[in-house]
């Protein structure tokens, strides 16, 4: 066998670990060697290494095999919770280098081979020696995934995601769904791939059909070897009718509305709704996503809001920035998360529960975390606010009667809302925000003023004037003055307001219901469509469909927002 020099000198530094009892359990495999999968990602003390060096060994299914520039993104948090994100690049032996780590601190890595991310376990960097790691793709879920229920080989985060049973969603919409009058009357041939566009065989295909009463009727198919099922009479229902009043479309043979979905791991993809056609099929494919984790395909689109408030003697901001995925891939900013900097002097920063986990990090800003799927640009009209959106609070100190804000944003941001309290003689300077308006909410009055986009690493600069002086007497920059910039997020927020721990189960079915309600009334709508023959019918359906698609997404984010803050 002709290895390459950097691949033996690899296997060689391998070989020479000393394995700890953390790692005693594993199976051993012929000559003794671990097997990679039970030794991927955990930590291995190094007395030879410097203090607060780590080194991370990337390698494709056999340690042999080490992979030469990949990136490997690290996290190191101090004692205090503050986080730093450190990069570093695999060299040609397979080995990314982290030096002079704090010690006490803790640290956790990740990086992505192909599609598959590979995590290391967090550990505390010790006060002698270092630590060695490595990460080992194409292997298979470790044994410390498989004890967990539900998690081989599946990926850890879980967007889209949706029960299959006994409900129906859609996920991420990434599927065509295409007429083709070759296809016998009613019949749905539907085909899947995976993100390289290969057929998936053995996969279970859901198709979702109103039914009698404008119920809901899942019918499942498994893919056969090629990739491909076919649901034959897909308009026909097989429940009974229901008591309830029955939908214009239910019992129908054909012109009923329809959707098609499925799950790969914890991914859920599926169509938009559309109608199964009187003469003819229809022909869908479901593709999942690729991913990248290149920021440049994120931006903060249209629609944000940046809210000013007086308090003492700081002033507090309050920014929802609806984050918008512009490629067809599903962006994963991985560990590391997505940054968004801060002011320089800004202070006491604070996340609001979301969809997303914000992570403060000192000195640079805000670093946002979890995937974003593509923006599902067929569906929704393009001034639609992006349901990826993240608010945080943070404050500036006042020194005087005017105050100078300067923040930049990396990928750019769309037009937004600047938002202040109505403060006699207060005013913002600024040539990026323009045309100030009254408003009233909660019985405040507030001005709105429109701000112009920002371009890609553009920063967003004005001055606040007419400040009063700075009282001497309090220093208010503790957790009431963070539940006041939360507060005032909700007041102007499109998204409700989190319920108590105590009655979420009920709320989550409620919204449930409501998810469903709207589903039935998108599909019996997309069903009626083909009847609109004039420019204004189809125009006020255009309209009619916008609505309800804006309704059951606001619907999906506060069922995200419940499952997430149930689980934490």
């Amino acid at each position: 066998m002709n290895l390459r020099v950097p691949a033996l000198v690899a296997l060689c530094a391998c070989l020479s670990i000393s394995y700890p009892a953390t790692v005693a359990h594993a199976q051993p495999r012929a000559g003794g060697m671990p097997n990679p999968k039970d030794i991927s990602g955990r930590p291995l003390p190094s007395p030879s290494l410097p203090v607060g060096t780590v080194t991370i060994l990337v390698a494709k299914e056999s340690l042999a095999n080490p992979l030469p520039n990949v990136d490997v993104v690290g996290i190191v948090q101090d004692p205090g919770g503050d986080s730093r994100k450190r990069s570093a690049k695999t060299n040609g032996e397979g080995r990314a280098v982290f030096e002079t780590l704090p010690a006490g601190s803790r640290f956790h890595a990740e990086a992505n081979v192909g599609n598959e991310t590979l995590k290391t376990d967090t550990f505390t960097v010790p006060a002698s020696g270092g630590v060695r790691l490595m990460l080992v793709a194409g292997v298979g879920a470790t044994s410390r995934d498989a004890d967990k229920p539900g998690t081989a080989g599946a990926p850890e985060d879980a967007e889209g995601q949706g029960d299959a049973a006994p409900g129906f969603t859609l996920g991420i919409i990434a599927g065509t769904a295409l007429m083709d009058a070759q296809l016998p009357v009613g019949t749905i041939e539907v085909s899947a791939r995976d993100a390289q566009g290969t057929l998936l065989p053995n996969q279970v295909i859901e198709l979702g059909v109103v039914g009698a009463g404008g119920q809901i009727e899942v019918k499942r198919q498994t893919t056969d070897k090629q990739g491909q099922t076919r649901f034959a009479d897909a308009g026909k229902p097989t429940a009974p009718p229901s008591e309830t009043k029955p939908s214009p479309t239910a019992g129908a043979p054909h012109g009923v509305a329809a959707a098609v979905a499925m799950s790969v791991g914890s991914l859920r993809v599926g169509t938009d709704g559309f109608s199964i056609p009187d003469a003819g099929g229809v022909r869908v494919e479901l593709r999942v996503p690729d991913r990248t984790n290149d920021p440049s395909v994120v931006t903060v689109g249209e629609g944000g809001r940046i809210i000013l408030q007086l308090r003492d003697d700081v002033l507090g901001f309050v920014e929802s920035l609806p984050l918008q995925n512009h490629s067809e891939k599903i962006f994963d900013p991985g560990v590391g998360g997505i940054e968004v900097p801060l002011p320089s002097e800004s202070t006491n920063a604070e996340g609001a529960e979301g969809e997303h986990k914000i992570e403060i990090r000192k000195g640079i800003g805000v670093a946002i975390h979890g995937v974003i799927p593509p923006r599902r640009a067929t569906s929704v009209d393009p001034a639609q606010k992006s349901p990826d959106e993240v608010t945080f609070g943070f404050v500036l100190p006042l020194r005087g009667s005017t105050l100078d804000f300067e923040q930049r944003f990396p990928n750019g941001m769309g037009e937004f809302t600047f938002v202040s309290e109505q403060i006699a003689g207060l005013g913002i300077e600024s040539p990026q925000i323009t045309r100030r308006i009254d408003r009233d909410a909660n019985g405040k009055k507030f001005w709105l003023w429109r701000g112009e986009p920002i371009s890609p690493g553009g920063v967003l600069r004005f001055r606040v004037t007419g400040l009063p002086a700075v009282s001497n007497t309090g220093k208010v920059i503790s957790a009431a003055l963070a539940l006041g910039l939360l507060l005032a997020a909700i007041v102007f927020s499109r998204k409700p307001s989190s319920t108590s721990a105590a009655s979420r189960a009920g709320e989550r079915e409620r919204l449930i219901a409501r998810r469903e309600k709207l589903f039935s009334e998108l599909l019996a709508h997309e069903s009626n469509d083909s009847a609109s023959k004039t420019a204004a019918t189809k125009d006020a359906s255009v309209s009619a469909r916008k609505e309800l698609v804006r309704k059951l997404e606001n619907v999906y984010r506060e069922l995200a927002t419940l499952d997430e803050q149930r689980e934490s």
